[in-house]
C-alpha cells in the first residue's frame, strides 16, 4: 500500500480541462489585482480537491484534500489574479474499503517519505498571468505552486467563467513530484539503494484536478 499519489487534486481549482505536462520553472512574479478589480472569496464548501496516486505497475489510489482559503480578482468579466491554499493534513483515501489499510496509506502520505505534513501542513498556488485561449471561457494560467516549502512556476490550460456574483475555475494539472522534493526515502541515507529502488517504482507524475468557486 506504499503507493505514491498522483494527487488528482480535483482540488477545486479547475476541472474538465486538458492535462498539462509542461516542465516546472523558476518562480515568477505574482500578479497583483488592479484597483478596479472585484474580489471573490473562494467558497470552501463548493470547492473540492481530489487526488489519485499510483505505482508504475499497480496500486492506484484516490482521495480528497481540502481547500483552506483563497480569492479571485476579476475585472470586466476577466480573471486577473488569485490564489488558494490547500490543507495537506486533510488528505483522505476513498478507494480502500478496509479502514486500517486506508489509514495506513494516509499516514504514509503524510509522513516524511512523501508530503511531510507536520513540517509542511499547507500547499499554495498563486497566479502570475492569465492568457486568453482560443475557445470561450478558456485560458492559460501560469503561477507559482509551493509544496513542501519549494516554489516552482507551472502553466496549464483552464476553464474560467466570471459572472457578477461568482467565478468558477477548473483545470487538470500534472507536475513531476521530484521537482518539489516528494521523493520516497529522499531524506534517508542509510538505505540509499533500497530507497532508490522503491522510489523508481512510483510514477513521477502527480496530477491535480482542481475545481474552485469564488463568490463576491
Amino acid at each position: 500500500m506504499k503507493a505514491m499519489i498522483y494527487l488528482t487534486a480535483g482540488v477545486v481549482l479547475f476541472s474538465a480541462c486538458k492535462q498539462s505536462t509542461e516542465k516546472a520553472g523558476e518562480a515568477t512574479e505574482v500578479k497583483a489585482a488592479s484597483a478596479e478589480a472585484v474580489t471573490y472569496a473562494i467558497d470552501n464548501s463548493a470547492s473540492t480537491v481530489k487526488w489519485e496516486g499510483a505505482k508504475v505497475v499497480k496500486d492506484v489510489h484516490t482521495g480528497n484534500v481540502n481547500i483552506m482559503e483563497g480569492t479571485f480578482s476579476a475585472k470586466q468579466g476577466k480573471l486577473e489574479a488569485g490564489s488558494f491554499t490547500i490543507d495537506m493534513k486533510s488528505i483522505t483515501d476513498t478507494d480502500i474499503k478496509d479502514t486500517a489499510e486506508a489509514n495506513k496509506l494516509v499516514g504514509h502520505l503524510k509522513s516524511a517519505d512523501f508530503f511531510h505534513t507536520d513540517s509542511f501542513p499547507t500547499a499554495r498556488f498563486e497566479i502570475s498571468t492569465v492568457e486568453a485561449a482560443s475557445t470561450p471561457d478558456s485560458a492559460k494560467i501560469t503561477g507559482n505552486l509551493t509544496l513542501k516549502g519549494i516554489t516552482k512556476s507551472i502553466s496549464f490550460p483552464a476553464k474560467v467563467g466570471v459572472s457578477d456574483s461568482t467565478v468558477d475555475a477548473s483545470a487538470r494539472i500534472t507536475i513531476n513530484r521530484n521537482d518539489w522534493g516528494v521523493i520516497w526515502g529522499g531524506t534517508q541515507t542509510d538505505k540509499k539503494v533500497k530507497d532508490m529502488l522503491k522510489n523508481n517504482l512510483i510514477k513521477d507524475e502527480i496530477t491535480f484536478d482542481v475545481a474552485l468557486k469564488g463568490r463576491k
